[in-house]
């Protein structure tokens, strides 16, 4: 083991980072490649505001989601290349997620990590769980948000090191980016270059100076939106499409107020008058553990143990200006993440994403300094440590399961058995997508589509029906049977990990 750490000693760096970004990039890629067409149903979203966008309809295309950027990136793509807008996506993924592991990478380096740091970096990355395992096979806006989020604490961190303009005005053009792509970048836009008021080696004098400079470009755009909405009567903060949920200046109200309803509900329906007063402590405790919880699954265990022991034992490896940026990105993360789940009490593992890098990159310099080590106990921690993400690189990589692909399988039969393309009726928007069937609106609860059209008797213009149904909610089922006299059950498709359904239906006065 030690004669291999060795050899990755040996190597120049630059050409190790190279090698890194093309594996990642080959991973994204091939992972692409398994899924066959798979799509997650926010995709079906960009999708057809990409398709909107190559049209030049951007008004619609606005209507579809309020936040364009990515779409017009897949139309771009599409534009450029000529290759489908599903493809376009695809390129994107994998263009992204490189330009993320180039720059995690350069993070590491900034940091002062060598090779054996890059090396367990991207064993923990590629190993990810969550990030390549779940999010990463997914046409969604977070790899351009990856990308550029990255990319940005690149260019701060050689802000504070080198202190210069150019580095300064690169960090917020990127962290701009990435908002583009997910509007909570926008809090570490705003509250990242508070860190250089810390750095203590400098007087009071040249931190604001630095501070001011990494705000630049913030000042400049700031100051025509200021205006306009103060000389513009009819203009308001709704004008600005998702800006409105970070600038409002009812939000303190408006969390407290959430927080508020929410205890009264937990003091009086959970908690009684004896233990009424805990329900604020007791929502608080609950949301560390989802915060925890959230942030560990999308890290991954091993990542986040040792990130731990390395903020406990290990810090002073790193580059002390590093150090203090990755302390101030993880804190803005956490509050970021207890806001989020305050004001909506949801919390996706993606918004913990953006505190896992910082995480990795702190278990990579663990995960380096074992591999220093010349005790027996330290080599074998080390090789185990090795064996298991490796373990959990090809079982990220390894081709999907039968039954992944249910849903297309589902369509291809009725593409291929509909062969007189009667009327169908689809209740999931991912099988109108892979129909070529019109856009009709997305969104994860479909089922109220079927009780509508049940309710209102629209369904029985259809001579086929295609509903999707979840093994956990069996009344669905129950609800057909009894609802749909007129139809009968021709064929459904199951998926065992997805615990999904599509059920075929035909109208009893067409069966031969």
């Amino acid at each position: 083991m030690q004669s291999f750490w060795l050899k990755i000693d040996q190597i120049n760096p630059k050409k190790l980072h190279y090698w890194i970004v093309a594996l990642g990039m080959l991973t994204a890629a091939w992972i692409q490649y398994i899924q066959h067409g798979w799509i997650n149903p926010d995709s079906v979203l960009y999708l057809e505001q990409a398709r909107l966008i190559t049209n030049g309809e951007w008004q619609a295309a606005y209507r579809v989601f309020n936040w364009p950027f990515y779409g017009a990136c897949i139309a771009g793509v599409h534009l450029i290349t000529t290759a489908s807008i599903h493809l376009s996506a695809q390129i994107l993924n994998v263009v992204f997620f490189g330009v993320a592991t180039s720059s995690f990478l350069s993070i590491i380096r900034l940091a002062n990590g060598e090779n054996r740091t890059m090396l367990a970096g991207t064993l923990l990355l590629l190993s990810s769980p969550y990030i390549v395992a779940d999010v990463l096979e997914m046409l969604m806006r977070d790899e351009g948000f990856w990308a550029f989020f990255l990319s940005s604490l690149v260019f701060f961190i050689r802000f504070t090191q080198l202190y210069r303009l150019k580095d300064a005005l690169l960090w917020q053009i990127c962290i701009i980016f990435a908002t583009l792509f997910r509007i909570e970048a926008i809090c570490y836009l705003l509250a990242l270059p508070i860190s250089l008021l810390f750095m203590q080696h400098f007087n009071w004098h040249t931190r604001f100076k630095n501070l001011a400079n990494s705000y630049s470009i913030l000042f400049i755009a700031a100051l025509p939106i200021g205006f306009m909405l103060l000389f513009n009567s009819h203009l308001s903060m709704k004008d600005f499409g998702r800006l409105q949920e970070i600038f409002t200046l009812n939000l303190f109200q408006e969390l407290t107020e959430n927080l508020q309803l929410k205890a009264k509900l937990m003091s009086d329906q959970v908690l009684g008058k004896f233990l009424n007063e805990f329900a604020v402590t007791g929502l608080l405790l609950t949301f560390t553990y989802v915060v925890v919880y959230k942030t560990t699954y999308a890290t991954g265990i091993i990542a986040t143990i040792f990130a731990g022991l390395t903020l406990k034992n290990l810090h002073a490896l790193l580059e002390k200006n590093s150090f203090l940026v990755l302390k101030t990105v993880a804190v803005i993360a956490v509050i970021s993440m207890f806001l989020i789940t305050v004001k909506v009490f949801v919390l996706s593992g993606r918004y913990a994403v953006a505190l896992s890098w910082i995480l990795m990159i702190l278990a990579a310099f663990y995960i380096a300094y074992l591999s220093t080590q010349l005790s027996k106990k330290a080599r074998l921690l080390t090789l185990a440590i090795c064996l298991i993400l490796m373990a959990g690189f090809i079982k990220n990589i390894l081709p999907k399961r039968t039954g992944y692909n249910y849903m297309q399988d589902a369509v291809a039969w009725m593409v291929t058995t509909n062969k007189a393309k009667q009327a169908v009726f689809y209740n999931e928007p991912r099988m109108r997508y892979y129909a070529n069937a019109p856009f009709l609106g997305t969104g994860y609860d479909s089922w109220p589509r079927v009780t509508e059209a049940i309710s209102n008797q629209s369904i029985n213009k259809y001579e086929w029906l295609m509903i999707s149904l979840s093994h956990k909610e069996p009344d669905k089922a129950l609800y057909l049977q009894k609802n749909l006299k007129q139809y009968y059950l021709m064929k459904s498709f199951y998926s065992e990990k997805a615990k999904h359904e599509i059920v075929i239906y035909r109208k009893k006065s067409t069966q031969n």
